[in-house]
């Protein structure tokens, strides 16, 4: 049989996904070619042979085949004919596939002088070769090299008539291209591109396959985990129906398992939003505001439990959801805040299979921002002398210096951040002083007065009193922001100091009443009361930490009788002259 009619029944057989056949077809072929000694069709279907093994993942097989290729080129003196360079090329993706990359990055180069002296640029087997060249730099890391090759075959492409498959294949490596460069955009459209035409012109073709491969991946990255695995799903009984459980069905099967890990993890807001702005916003910033890049921070802090990185599952009905802020100086701010806000509101509304509900009070939460008005939300003004300190809103600081900054070129909201980050240790100890008191106060005091005159509504808000402010003195002595109330308890598992006290706070408040203990009792003092035993048992534990930081010298079990000893501990006159319950 001539070549040409070798290779039509190669393709009747393969479009009937007849591969077994087209393997003995294949083998018959070449004996009977080398019987008759006719080297150009020896090589010829050895090249064929070649690409049945790299399919079939058989590299062993294949890898053998080149070798005796290679020598029939050396032979016959066709080192420098479309021949040869049909075998480099042929070859060389046989070693891309394998991982063998320098030795396919030498074929492809001497494949390129080929046909550079010898094809015109018209002609259909350019696109191929650049698309393949393009694959090899892309997985050797070189994704400029390989973006350049990607739109060399596009371009010649664009000069052929009838080559819908190559356009296709070209506009999946493009898609690579773009992802590597972050452009999830783009890729996505030269993906969907690449869908169509492979639909309509060659749905059986292997490269198909990869194309639909590579929107899976696509959403993967913009974090649409549920989508990629359906995808990832259709794409696995699409090869194997076609070429069996290949190296190409495995690599598909492992990158669903390693999304369908990450769509049973939990979702965490600030990771949402800082996915958002890498797949979303810096190609905003790059493409339409890269003169003002310089002066811009970027990133997520305020109120909210995402802002924390508590969110859970509940918190997801409410302000919860895809943004970022972007914080600008003032003086910028007016020139382009505007303009930037526009463009901002324009971002896709839908990532990761999350649209953003903003609540009623959730407005300003994220957008454009100057630095000051930022910060002004929070604090009236940036403190800067201690009774400034001393009077700033503590849900307010941590508000502030909260979330995670994704970047900041610009370099002074991480410095407001990095001044605001603690108190001053003169306000630390005046706070712990207060919060101290009132623990003493509260649970040491009045809750057992509360109970010997049978007041259990005001025994019940005497206890609530010395558990919130037993949580700030753990806080404080953390040297930590206290969340608001919901999340105060929670946060303690972030406090190393002092975290044992958290299973004591939480049996005191799980205790059923205690008021049959007091019908016939008459001292203050009742350790028939399982809470009092529970509250003296947090003090003392305070009592110890208070000592190990060389805050207190004293060994009292009350105590209020430590405030004395530690406002003496103040350097400031002004806030050492303070009343312990003022701050």
């Amino acid at each position: 049989m001539k070549a040409n009619e070798i290779q039509n029944k190669l393709n009747q057989l393969y479009d009937q996904n007849l591969l077994d056949e087209a393997y003995q077809f294949l083998l018959q072929e070449t004996q009977k070619a080398m019987d008759q000694e006719d080297d150009l069709l020896v090589l010829m279907l050895l090249s064929e042979l070649i690409g049945y093994y790299r399919v079939t993942a058989q590299f062993q097989y294949g890898n053998t085949i080149a070798q005796q290729a290679m020598k029939i080129v050396g032979s016959k003196g066709l080192e420098k004919t479309i021949h040869g360079a049909t075998t480099y090329l042929n070859i060389a993706t046989l070693y891309r596939v394998q991982g063998k990359f320098q030795e396919a990055l030498e074929l492809y180069k001497k494949t390129e002088i080929i046909y550079k002296d010898l094809l015109s640029e018209k002609d259909e087997r350019y696109p191929a070769f650049y698309n393949n060249f393009s694959l090899l730099y892309q997985e050797m890391g070189n994704y400029q090299q390989a973006l350049d090759y990607a739109l060399k075959a596009l371009k010649m492409i664009a000069k052929l008539d009838n080559c819908e498959i190559e356009q296709a294949i070209t506009y999946t490596n493009l898609s690579q291209m773009y992802f590597s460069l972050n452009d999830i955009s783009n890729g996505k459209k030269c993906l969907k591109k690449a869908i169509d035409l492979f639909e309509n012109y060659g749905s059986q073709d292997p490269h198909y396959f990869a194309a639909l491969s590579a929107l899976a991946h696509g959403y993967y990255l913009e974090g649409n985990y549920k989508k990629a695995v359906l995808l990832y799903d259709e794409v696995l009984v699409g090869i194997e129906s076609v070429f069996g459980k290949n190296k190409d069905y495995q690599t598909v099967l492992s990158n669903k398992r390693k999304v369908e890990k990450l769509l049973n993890e939990p979702i965490k807001g600030l990771d949402i939003c800082q996915k958002y702005y890498e797949v979303y916003g810096k190609k905003l910033i790059d493409e339409k505001f890269k003169d003002y890049q310089r002066y811009m921070a970027i990133g997520l802090f305020g109120f909210g439990s995402d802002c924390l990185g508590y969110d859970d599952k509940i918190s997801q009905d409410h302000d919860f959801g895809p943004g970022f802020c972007i914080w600008l100086p003032e003086n910028i701010y007016k020139e382009i805040g505007k303009k930037l806000q526009e463009e901002y509101d324009q971002l896709p509304q839908e990532f990761m299979g999350l649209r953003r509900i903003q609540s009623y009070h959730g407005a300003g939460r994220v957008g454009v921002f100057s630095i000051e008005d930022y910060f002004k939300q929070f604090l009236y003004k940036i403190p800067s002398t201690l009774e400034e300190w001393l009077y700033a809103d503590e849900n307010a600081l941590l508000a502030c210096t909260n979330g995670r900054i994704f970047d900041d070129y610009y370099g002074e909201v991480t410095k407001i951040r990095k001044k605001l980050s603690y108190y001053p240790e003169d306000i630390r100890i005046k706070k712990i002083v207060r919060a101290i008191a009132k623990m003493a106060q509260s649970g040491q005091y009045n809750y057992a007065r509360c109970m010997k005159r049978h007041d259990e509504v005001a025994a019940s808000l005497a206890l609530n009193e010395f558990v919130d402010q037993t949580l700030s003195v753990i806080y404080l002595l953390n040297k930590k922001y206290k969340p608001y109330y919901k999340w105060s308890f929670y946060g303690l598992k972030d406090c190393l100091i002092l975290n044992d006290i958290s299973d004591c706070l939480h049996q005191l408040i799980l205790l059923p009443s205690q008021i049959q203990h007091w019908h016939n009792h008459t001292s203050v003092v009742n350790t028939d009361d399982e809470k009092i035993v529970i509250i003296e048992k947090i003090c003392q534990r305070v009592i110890m930490e208070l000592h190990h930081q060389s805050l207190t010298s004293h060994f009292d079990d009350f105590l209020d009788n430590h405030t004395i000893n530690m406002m003496n501990l103040i350097q400031d006159k002004t806030i050492r002259e303070k009343h312990i319950m003022e701050g």
